[in-house]
This record gives C-alpha cells, sequence and structure tokens, in this order.
C-alpha cells in the first residue's frame, strides 16, 4: 500500500506513536464520517461507501469508537490500535460491544497512516459483507378472564392481498379493485396503495380471523390476479367482536409510534390499540430481542444469507393481565343483544366481590362502550335512592303514600304512564309505590327530600364514586343542587341525573351486599394503585338495615310489581326495578328503557337506548341472562 497523509481539511498529521492518527480515525467513526480523512491508498470517500454498506443494516443505531492501546507489530513501519466499538442499538438497553483493529503504517516522512478494510468496523468483515441488526418480537401476554380462562391469546389469521410479482401483467389496481370487492375494503385507498408498492411487493388487504376467511367467495377470490394469502397468528378474542371496547386490540405499529417510542419500537411491532391491550401494552407486549448478524452476499447473484449471530439479546415474553369477565357470560350478554338496533348494554357485577364478569354492548353502539361510559337518565330505576333518602326521614317499606293519577311540582305536571293500575292509586305503602314505579308518589317527595339529600343517597349507592377499573368509566353524576323544577324530576330519575349502565348494576350490587360495593376488572394483583382503585367513601354509608328494607322494596318488583317475569327464576328470589327514562322534544316523549336486578350473587343492569317500557323490553334480556347464568352455575 502507498503511503499518504490521514488528512482533515487541508491539515497534516504530525508525527506521533500513531495514537492522535488512530483517535482521529476513531472520533470520525463515532460521527459516522470517514470521507474528510485519507487511508494510505484508499480515498476518504470510497472508505465512507464501504462503511455505510457496512453498517446501513444496523438502522438507527449509533457508535462510540475508543482507542484502547496502540501497540507494536514486531515491525518497525507498522503498529495496531485497538478500537473499542460500542452500538447503542434501538430496542434494547444494552450495547453491542467489541473490539477491532486499526492498522497503522508508518510513511516516509515519519507520520502514522491508518490502513482501512471493512474489519475495521468489525473484525473478520470482508468486502461485499454487511451487518445486520434485526428485531425478534416478544411473545405477547395473553389476557386471562374468569377462573384463569384464556380470553385473547394467538389465535390463526390468514393475511389477504396482492403479490405485485404475480401480477403476470394484470393492471395493478384492476387487481386491488377485484380484491377488494371480496373482503368488502374501500377499494380506493387500497388500488391507490398497490399501485404505489415496488414491482415486488406484497400489499396487504386486510387480515382476517380464520373462520371469516373460510366464509369468503372462493369463485370471487380465485379470480383475483395476484393474490397472496399468507397464514400468521394475531392475539385475538374468542370471536370477532367479543368484549371489543374492554379489551382492545393489536395492530402494528405506525409511524407515529415509532417516533413516539424513541427507538424502542421496530417496524412490524405489533402495539396495543385501545382497551385493556393499550391501557397495559408495556406488561403484554414484552420486550422485543435484537440480534445482529453478519450478511455475505449469496454466491452466482443469489439472495443474501446471514451467518452465526454476532450479538442477541433474547426477547422477553410479555406477562398476562387477568380480569374477572365470565367468558360465558359475557358471550351470553352479547348474544341477547344481538338483534338491538339500537345502543344497548348489559352490565353484571358479583355483589360478593365487586367482579364485574360481563360487560356487553349491542350492534347498536357501533363500538362504543355504552356500557362503561353511555350517560343516561336512569328513569324509574332512580326511584331505589329516592326510597333510600325517604327512608333517612324515618320511612320504612310500610309507610303510606299518595299516589295520585297526576301531580304538579314547581309548576311542572307529573303523570303516571298510562298503562299504570288504577288499584294503586291514592294511598298506598312506599314497596307498592317502587312494585308499581308510581310517579307521582315519588315527586311529591321534593318538598321533604332536598336534592343534596338525594345526591348524598346516590353516592351512597355508588353514584358518582371513584373508582379505577383500569379502563375509562362513567359512574354517575347527581348535582348537589338543582332548581325546584330540576329537583322535581330528579326524584324519578329524570332531568340532569345521569347514570351507566355499569353505575346501575354497581347500585344493584351494593344494595344486595348490605354495603357499598367498589367495582372490580383487572385482577391482577399490583396493577392497578390500591389507592387510586377505592376514592374516598361517601359522606354517609350505605347501612345494613337501610339495604335490607331496601332488597324488600324490589323484592315486591318481582312478586308483584312489572317484574313478575323473573318469577321464572330457580329459586325463585330475584330482586329487581325497571326504568323508563324520557328524553327529547317528541310528544309523547320517546323513551329509554333500564333493568336492574340482582340474582344468586348476580347484579344486572340492562339498557336499552330509544326501548321503549323496561318491563317490556328489558324484561325478558334480564331473565334470559339471568337463567343462562343460573344454567351455567348448576351444569
Amino acid at each position: 500500500m502507498g503511503t499518504g497523509l490521514l488528512a482533515s481539511g487541508c491539515a497534516a498529521l504530525t508525527a506521533d506513536d500513531g495514537r492522535e492518527s488512530a483517535e482521529r480515525v476513531a472520533a470520525a467513526l463515532t460521527a459516522g464520517s470517514v470521507e474528510d480523512l485519507g487511508f494510505g491508498a484508499v480515498a476518504g470517500p470510497f472508505a465512507q461507501q464501504q462503511y455505510e454498506e457496512a453498517t446501513a443494516g444496523l438502522g438507527e443505531a449509533t457508535a462510540s469508537v475508543e482507542v484502547t492501546t496502540v501497540e507494536d507489530t514486531g515491525q518497525e513501519d507498522r503498529r495496531e490500535a485497538t478500537l473499542a466499538w460500542s452500538w447503542d442499538l434501538p430496542g434494547t438497553d444494552r450495547d453491542w460491544a467489541y473490539d477491532a483493529v486499526l492498522p497503522l503504517v508508518r510513511s516516509a516522512g515519519g507520520e502514522w497512516v491508518p490502513e482501512w478494510s471493512p474489519g475495521v468496523v468489525r473484525p473478520g468483515l470482508e468486502e461485499g459483507e454487511a451487518l445486520r441488526a434485526r428485531t425478534v418480537a416478544a411473545d405477547r401476554g395473553d389476557i386471562l378472564g374468569a377462573d384463569g380462562e384464556t380470553l385473547v391469546t394467538e389465535r390463526p389469521i390468514r393475511r389477504v392481498g396482492i403479490d405485485r410479482s404475480q401480477l403476470d401483467g394484470a393492471e395493478p389496481a384492476a387487481a386491488a379493485r377485484r380484491l377488494a370487492a371480496a373482503v368488502d375494503i374501500d377499494a380506493d385507498a387500497y388500488a391507490e396503495a398497490v399501485e404505489q408498492a415496488g414491482p415486488e411487493a406484497f400489499v396487504e388487504a386486510v387480515p382476517l380471523r380464520l373462520e371469516d376467511f373460510r366464509e369468503l367467495d372462493a369463485q370471487q377470490m380465485d379470480a383475483v390476479p395476484g393474490l397472496l394469502v399468507v397464514e400468521d397468528e394475531l392475539p385475538l378474542a374468542p370471536s370477532r367482536g367479543f368484549a371489543a371496547d374492554l379489551l382492545g386490540a393489536v395492530a402494528p405499529a405506525t409511524a407515529e409510534d415509532l417516533e413516539a417510542s424513541g427507538g424502542d419500537l421496530a417496524t412490524g411491532a405489533l402495539v396495543g390499540r385501545g382497551g385493556l391491550q393499550e391501557q397495559f401494552d408495556d406488561r403484554l407486549g414484552g420486550t422485543p430481542g435484537v440480534v445482529v448478524e453478519e450478511v455475505v452476499p449469496g454466491a452466482d447473484g443469489g439472495p443474501a444469507s446471514a451467518g452465526e449471530p454476532l450479538f442477541e439479546v433474547p426477547a422477553q415474553a410479555g406477562e398476562p393481565v387477568t380480569v374477572s369477565l365470565d367468558r360465558g357470560l359475557q358471550a351470553t350478554a352479547e348474544e341477547l343483544l344481538t338483534g338491538i338496533e339500537s345502543p344497548s348494554a348489559i352490565v353484571a357485577i358479583r355483589p360478593s366481590t365487586g367482579e364485574v364478569v360481563a360487560s356487553a354492548n349491542g350492534p347498536g353502539s357501533e363500538g362504543y362502550s355504552t356500557a362503561l361510559l353511555g350517560q343516561y337518565a336512569p328513569g324509574s330505576t332512580f326511584k331505589v335512592v329516592t326510597a333510600l333518602s325517604m327512608l333517612r326521614e324515618g320511612d320504612t317499606p310500610g309507610t303510606e303514600v299518595q299516589c295520585p293519577p297526576s301531580t304538579t311540582a314547581a309548576g311542572v305536571q307529573v303523570d303516571n304512564v298510562e298503562s299504570y293500575p288504577p288499584e294503586f292509586t291514592g294511598t298506598i305503602t312506599l314497596t307498592e309505590a317502587i312494585a308499581h314505579s308510581c310517579n307521582t308518589a315519588f315527586v311529591d317527595q321534593h318538598e321533604r327530600v332536598s336534592q343534596a339529600e338525594l345526591a348524598a343517597a346516590a353516592g351512597s349507592l355508588g353514584i358518582g364514586a371513584e373508582t379505577d377499573l383500569g379502563l375509562p368509566v362513567f359512574t354517575g353524576a347527581v348535582p348537589a343542587e338543582e332548581e325546584p323544577a330540576q329537583h322535581a324530576a330528579a326524584m324519578f330519575g329524570q332531568g340532569r341525573t345521569l347514570v351507566s349502565p355499569l353505575a346501575m348494576a354497581n347500585l344493584t350490587a351494593s344494595v344486595a351486599a348490605g354495603e357499598l360495593v367498589t367495582p372490580r376488572l383487572v385482577t391482577t394483583e399490583g396493577l392497578l394503585d390500591d389507592a387510586a382503585t377505592t376514592g374516598p367513601g361517601p359522606a354517609e354509608p350505605l347501612t345494613g338495615p337501610e339495604a335490607e328494607q331496601l332488597r324488600t322494596m324490589m323484592r315486591a318488583v318481582v312478586s308483584s310489581g312489572h317484574l313478575e317475569v323473573l318469577q321464572e327464576l330457580e329459586p325463585d328470589t330475584a330482586i329487581g326495578k325497571t326504568g323508563t327514562a324520557e328524553f327529547g322534544d317528541e310528544d309523547p316523549p320517546r323513551t329509554h328503557s333500564w333493568v336492574i336486578a340482582e340474582h344468586e350473587d348476580l347484579a344486572v343492569a340492562v339498557f336499552v337506548e330509544d326501548g321503549g317500557l323496561g318491563s317490556i323490553t328489558g324484561g325478558p334480556l334480564m331473565r334470559d341472562f339471568l337463567a343462562a347464568a343460573s344454567a351455567a352455575r348448576t351444569g
């Protein structure tokens, strides 16, 4: 090799023992730019080209290079500098460290000139060979339900798309539109993606569950030019739509995800989208591994192959998250709601533990969590709260109240529903007022029970309570102060009083348990902050005697009132309350349907938006759900 100057700009190196020359190379390698240096017979730009070709496969990795020693070789004009390389690789906290040798040759002028070869980057690296870092995906943790039953795990899918290399002259956009029609996706967007892809690219149209793939029209699929179906697996729930709002989903990381991760995510990584998958993505996702390997060109122009790993950080599998959902009860609730076109929900809680065992939304909710986040007037189900306020004024289930067909409160006329039984007008007991849902009896308490007292009673039953389920929830809102007309409306669950199906299921659970129940969903220890899981208790806690009297009145709703349909359950011990909440400006007004009930340690709320009378719409749904739960328990 001829001699030359190690130059930075136009400055020549001064004579030294070789360390200064080696340190200049180390600094340039750390900066990733050696093109301004001279390496004897090898020009800096050529060395830069080889450096970039050798390290391009390391992606966003950055190197730190230091000179540790400069040693004699036994030859007067040759020395060797040891370069300590340390690579900061994306996706791992461990650095890849090794030593490489930089040969130094003394020129005729006495300067030490470095010699370049790919081996300076990595010992043994030859011209044309390169380094490549690839991410090894971690196995994602499962989501487990009640009794440890698997809810979300790796399940088979089929990735359906167009392989442009197999189009055989067919028009890419036309093929894409055929496939889009077959799998029911946006044809324009997919056609554009296929047109813009490279000639060898596979452009995925959609990942499909195995059962959904099998339902495709085989003849229509076979007619798609360039069709490619790739077998794969993806973390999925037992069926499409199963607790989708609650469990969430996984999807490939977007460009925004990759940027926000600061290098922790690699292209193709799966991330949680919504629900528990997103909330506990770090735990479920685990830690991806990294492998650095030497890529060797293939023989006779064939594909390159990777040699033995040079560095490896094993992937750490994600850990499971356990929740209280009962797979069978959840599936039952979803099936019962299948035919309901408007938003709807069923929520079930075990009073003995507070565990949420079902949280289902009907198809009319269109992906929104009506069960956990819906905000609706509770209608007559709120009379349980008003009854508690009356108990605190000294009433009992046997206290006589007046139930006129119509009354006026704060200048607003309030009537009982047209179907109200006339034999239960006039003087009736508080229990009968609950059982037959006399609006006027409760509205007429508006001067006796203040809005603040009503709000306090609601808080005693968990409405508006602070709680952490691991997901956003709405537990209700009852204003502590109201104008007279709004206060009168609140007495029977109208006005500005708002609840969710979760809130009403928890109210029912609290009545059944005899104390305020705190709902629980995530049961894995340590995932939720205990202090955040349960907020401060109500100012006036629910007492056992109060709950017993409420149960007496709610039992009458089943034994002689609007929920006689629940007498079909075994044993015949159910308690409950129906509700019909008016909304809108139409005359007559449209109504939401509510039913709350408890049977055999299962407190349930059934809600149907724009569902008419609670007893007519919600009653059969409640009966069927509780009957299925009883059958599952005894079977």
